[in-house]
């Protein structure tokens, strides 16, 4: 079963979390899968629309990565004979008085085209638009689930977004007294840990540098070490509005379940 979550954010962009952006598993899963997604409370249609255009996205991604990844080998040996061919026949055919370089740049270009064209052409091919094709119908029937335990996570991310930003970086960098407050959720703790680990993934992929500073707060809290250059670093990027802390909150809260 394929398990997808909304999570609503006030004033906020809501996040859209699902296995689709996993390109290791994007050849695996069966025709009839099932595909589930798990919100806090019903949709509305536009809600329901950005879910559809989100998964769709992300399962467009997933599968050119996967089919990218399985012609790697084809693509390689192909870029080197078109190498080793045009070098060999510039090799023979130019004569100028600096040996080899007209020769390798020449060659790189034309590897470049070669490779940037046998990708494109890879990601069009008959295989990578059945998998498209097979995924989305699946995705388009998908069935809806409430989940109001959700509503505890979500609750946790905007008050994390709407908290004090000081005090909030004094506690994720431990130089406050205050502890992060906990999620209070009451379902399963698995649910918690696929949510962190589909967060993980989503903002490794569309927000590398929030992912980055996530992987450094947790490491450091995992010392149990307190570090103020680092609070007053989370600080000043909350203030100057390139680090949404409270999303970094959340994915620390779930990483250290």
């Amino acid at each position: 079963m394929i398990t997808c979550y909304l999570l609503q954010r006030q004033n906020k962009e809501n996040l859209i979390l699902s296995p689709y952006l996993d390109t290791t598993r994007a050849g695996n899963w069966s025709e009839d899968e099932q595909v589930v997604l798990k919100s806090s409370g019903m949709l509305t249609k536009n809600q329901k629309d950005e879910v559809s255009y989100a998964l769709y996205a992300a399962i467009d991604f997933s599968v050119d990565r996967w089919i990218q990844n399985k012609q790697y080998i084809p693509r390689l040996l192909i870029s080197a004979a078109v190498f080793t061919a045009s070098y060999f026949f510039m090799s023979l055919a130019i004569r100028d008085p600096l040996p080899m370089v007209d020769e390798l740049l020449i060659s790189g270009g034309l590897v470049v085209f070669t490779w940037s064209y046998l990708a494109k052409k890879d990601t069009r091919s008959s295989i990578a638009q059945r998998r498209r094709y097979e995924l989305k119908l699946r995705c388009g029937e998908r069935e809806q689930e409430i989940d109001e335990q959700l509503f505890a996570v979500e609750s946790f991310l905007d008050e994390a977004s709407s908290a004090d930003p000081l005090e909030l970086s004094n506690s994720l960098a431990l130089v406050s007294s205050e502890p992060l407050k906990p999620i209070s959720y009451d379902g399963s703790n698995e649910t918690l840990k696929e949510l962190g680990d589909l967060l993980a993934r989503y903002l490794s992929l569309y927000n590398k540098s929030l992912y980055r500073m996530a992987l450094k707060v947790h490491n450091q809290r995992m010392q149990r070490k307190k570090d103020e250059r680092l609070a007053a670093r989370l600080f000043h990027q909350s203030m100057q509005k390139r680090l949404d802390i409270g999303l970094l909150a959340l994915l620390v809260s779930l990483m250290e379940l």
